[in-house]
């Protein structure tokens, strides 16, 4: 089916896994690892992407083990490792064979990624399966300034919440409070995003820094006729989920992957506390679209 230009390609085999683990993309077996060629290299971003885990088995019966699959990213935004992009959880010996990993962006596409973490979440037996890939890409427009490739994406950190000459913050607490912050202000730069109204694709991030207390929430905001509304964010609920040092959280679309031009970030202090060097992170890209004559 080549007439497709789809890329479908098996991206990391795993048998009788049954620790904690970390890979790069290739074979693993009892521990130990065979690395092989990224198949998704070549792009940042592609615009469509599905992850199938197949063959799929949990050793162990009853009393088998629990875990969670995560792919990440340490290769789409320079500086900045292990951002999930999908991921699946409560892996078991009652598992179906074959599953879908949830794309943590609620998104068609996929940043390149480069890493899967195994989480055991319970002990008892190994886990044993192959992970595939569907993925498809078209050509951006526009690229940012300084972004370190010639591919034409959007990709940086928007706020940085720490002290640094000509910052935002005074101090190294970063964020302690809830706060409204304008893109493309003195405080969070939008990195050419005000450049394009409707973005095909966007992917944000929020990373806590080493010190963190409190729960936290994070919500990319845009506008339409003077009203505000939430693009995406890290929940729909009351509920903080921003609590541990060093956390990378997806902040997943509401408008199903694509993004307008975001007008304002909003951190909020869910319970009392703060995060010292806060990071909110974007991979964008678009074409510029086309429009029939009536």
């Amino acid at each position: 089916m080549a007439f497709s230009k789809v890329v479908e390609a098996r991206c990391w085999g795993v048998t009788s896994q049954n620790s904690d683990t970390r890979i790069t993309m290739g074979d693993s077996a009892s521990d130990t690892f065979t690395q092989y060629a990224n198949p998704l290299r070549g792009t940042l971003v592609w615009d469509d992407c599905v992850y199938v885990l197949n063959k799929l088995a949990v050793a162990g019966g009853a009393t088998g083990g629990s875990y969670t699959v995560t792919i990440e990213t340490d290769a789409a935004v320079v500086g900045y490792t292990g951002l999930p992009i999908a991921s699946i959880s409560g892996l078991g010996p009652n598992s179906p064979a074959s599953v879908v990993l949830t794309n943590l962006h609620n998104s068609p596409g996929s940043p390149l990624p480069t890493h899967m973490t195994i989480d055991q979440t319970a002990t008892g037996g190994a886990i044993t399966f192959d992970c595939y890939a569907f993925a498809k890409q078209y050509r951006g427009v526009l690229g940012t300034p300084g972004a370190s490739t010639a591919e034409r994406v959007i990709r940086g950190v928007m706020i940085r919440g720490t002290s640094y000459s000509g910052g935002p913050f005074s101090s190294a607490k970063g964020f302690d409070a809830d706060e409204t912050i304008t893109v493309g202000g003195a405080s969070c730069s939008n990195l050419g995003l005000h450049r394009i109204r409707l973005w095909d694709r966007a992917f944000y991030w929020v990373q806590a820094g080493n010190s963190i207390s409190g729960t936290h929430n994070v919500d990319i905001v845009g506008s339409i006729n003077g009203q505000t509304f939430a693009i995406a964010g890290t929940t729909n609920s009351a509920t903080g989920v921003l609590n541990v040092a060093n956390e990378r959280l997806a902040l997943g679309s509401y408008c199903g992957g694509v993004s307008p031009n975001p007008a304002s970030l909003i951190w909020t202090e869910v319970t009392a506390g703060g995060v010292s060097d806060a990071r909110v992170i974007v991979l964008a890209k678009t074409g510029r679209g086309s429009m029939s004559k009536s």
